[in-house]
């Protein structure tokens, strides 16, 4: 029988690929190879029986890279979804700005296999790309179900390294997700996820003819969630009130914020008992008017990602192979 280099591969035992390859699987190794000498950066031999070292293209990962790096170590998974041009990208890109220069408190980096990918998302917020103003790129649709990866460790703590692997679900599929069961129940990286972000975007809760859509949308997603996710009571959900300079500058300030208060507490009624944990987050990645970001908000929501312990599935009682009746075999009857 063939064999993988996938530890967690069982192509030996029932014949099934673990990554779904029906043929030409590149993991497969030769039957007169030592298993045990392989390192961890060596995939597939090349037709002539010799090992190549993988390398990472630096961009995104796609899920089969994104499954490999989830079955050599363990890592947090986290989705963030959101509205067009609510900041979900301006968020990630803050994140790889910030480990840069030093500014991260409580953690250093420790290594990414994607940081193009971060490269890509700040690009247009440095003064070499030749832009008018800082912006940045869009996530598009292609890149559904694609991941940065981000390693680091402890400030303390430099052996204990800890991964996560971050989705960004493009704006423009956003209301594709809220509309369709279908479309929300394949997206892996929901499937998988430890964590949900969902961005609520100030600026349009500020604009009374946009509030009340995004709102919805949001809410509407959730109850998707909640309805495809499989054991949603698991999942770790986080609601930012994304650019959230658009309630700090606004004339009527306190009213804004009011009106975020109430929207809190509906999404907790709605949801508080839906979910493992419901936060919310008040964060300003890149704003304008020359207010400073707001790091210590986003360092706490991204510490919450690392150290929020996350709710296991019970082990399943030992199999009684001599049951009264078929379904007590587990002990449940």
């Amino acid at each position: 029988m063939p064999r993988c280099s996938q530890p967690k591969c069982r192509i030996a035992e029932t014949g099934i690929c673990l990554d779904g390859h029906k043929q030409g699987c590149p993991n497969l190794l030769p039957d007169d190879l030592d298993t045990d000498s392989i390192a961890d950066n060596v995939v597939a031999p090349t037709i002539d029986g010799v090992f190549a070292q993988q390398f990472h293209t630096g961009e995104k990962l796609y899920l089969s890279e994104a499954s490999r790096v989830l079955n050599e170590r363990a890592a947090r998974v986290v989705l963030c979804a959101g509205s067009q041009r609510s900041g979900k990208t301006t968020f990630l890109a803050r994140l790889g700005e910030m480990f840069r220069d030093g500014s991260f408190s409580h953690y250093r980096f420790a290594g990414s296999f994607t940081l193009c990918g971060f490269e890509r998302a700040s690009w247009l917020a440095t003064i070499t790309s030749g832009a008018g103003r800082p912006d940045t790129r869009r996530t598009r649709r292609a890149e559904t179900d694609t991941f940065l990866h981000l390693r680091i460790h402890p400030e303390d703590d430099r052996d204990r390294k800890l991964d996560l692997l971050i989705s960004d679900l493009a704006g423009e599929t956003f209301p594709t997700a809220v509309a369709s069961r279908e479309f929300c129940a394949d997206l892996r990286a929901l499937a998988r996820a430890d964590h949900l972000v969902c961005f609520l975007d100030s600026a349009r809760l500020t604009d009374p003819v946009q509030r009340h859509p995004e709102c919805d949308n949001a809410l509407a997603f959730l109850q998707r969630v909640r309805s495809v996710k499989h054991q949603p009571e698991l999942l770790q959900v986080q609601v930012v009130f994304s650019r959230w300079d658009y309630i700090t500058r606004h004339p009527e300030r306190m009213a804004q914020e009011e009106f975020c208060d109430i929207i809190k507490t509906d999404f907790t009624t709605r949801f508080a008992e839906s979910f493992a944990g419901l936060g919310f987050w008040r964060i300003a990645a890149r704003p304008d008017g020359g207010l400073p970001p707001t790091n210590s908000e986003i360092q706490l929501l991204f510490s919450h990602w690392l150290e929020t312990p996350l709710y296991h599935v019970q082990t399943p009682a030992a199999r009684n192979r001599q049951p009264v009746r078929d379904f007590s075999a587990f002990g449940i009857v």
